[in-house]
């Protein structure tokens, strides 16, 4: 039953992706993201109904759907059951360069918006902490159109000035041409989401700026909580917070299990 309570912070990190997708866009949605798999669903069961979501090697449309079983298990071939299309992995790569948007995270992200899933720690031998690897994010991310970066912790310890090691290539080392002198054709990071925060990047250096505060939280502990010498516009932007029926297609059909009211991340 839908209740009536104010929208939590992953509700309108997913509520703003969902409304940064257009109608028909190509979307390629990966493991372990439960508030951008709740953004794309939600696009597509309002505005984006002919949306295409590629799910690991299918194409689904949830758009009619009564309700997802389990926003946690996105990636899971369960998914079949709703699937338009199956593609070749050939199919897959080659269809990189047509994917209007895409999702990676990381176990450190840098100011300008290079992200590192291999590890932790400046000797590749002996790593503190070892990632799952780029399980394709350096390819995906290269080529795609544009691609969301969304982070499970926002601290020092994950935005960090320089990541370790670069599994998907953001702005290198700052730059709007930085890309470009690579010839990389995607158009690159364009938001990072946290739990606290929506962050940009500025568009000569490409220095990470802030965007939106999240619901309850606090400009200071946002400063403090980053790594680096986040961007602060003198007007922070405002966002129009997640209509009644925004919040009430993501608790009734996107989110049964609550992933985006209780901290399953």
């Amino acid at each position: 039953m839908f209740v009536k309570t104010k929208a939590t912070a992953k509700e309108t990190a997913a509520v703003f992706i969902a409304r940064q997708i257009n109608n028909g866009d190509y979307i390629s949605l990966g493991t372990n993201l439960p508030v951008p798999a709740a953004g794309v669903l939600l696009a597509q069961m309002t505005h984006a109904p002919d949306a295409k979501i590629n799910v690991l090697s299918y194409f689904v449309n949830l758009a009619g759907i009564e309700s997802f079983p389990d926003l946690g298990q996105i990636a899971n071939p369960s998914v079949a059951r709703w699937a338009d299309g199956i593609m070749s992995v050939e199919q897959l790569i080659y269809g990189i360069r047509r994917m209007d948007l895409c999702f990676t995270g990381g176990l450190q992200i840098d100011q300008h918006g290079n992200t590192n899933l291999i590890g932790i720690g400046d000797d590749y031998n002996n790593l503190k902490f070892r990632g799952p690897g780029s399980v394709g994010t350096s390819t995906i991310m290269a080529n795609c159109h544009k691609f969301f970066i969304y982070v499970h912790d926002h601290s020092p310890r994950t935005l960090v000035p320089k990541c370790d090691f670069i599994s998907a290539y953001g702005w290198g080392n700052g730059g709007a041409d930085s890309r470009s002198k690579l010839g990389l054709p995607g158009e690159g990071p364009k938001y990072v989401i946290s739990p606290k925060a929506i962050m940009d990047f500025d568009d000569v250096n490409k220095n990470m700026r802030l965007k939106h505060l999240l619901p309850g939280m606090e400009l200071t502990d946002v400063i403090q909580s980053t790594g680096f010498d986040l961007i602060i516009p003198e007007h922070l932007e405002e966002f129009e917070p997640p209509s009644e029926i925004e919040l009430q297609i993501l608790r009734e059909r996107v989110d049964l299990k609550g992933y985006l009211r209780e901290n399953k991340e």
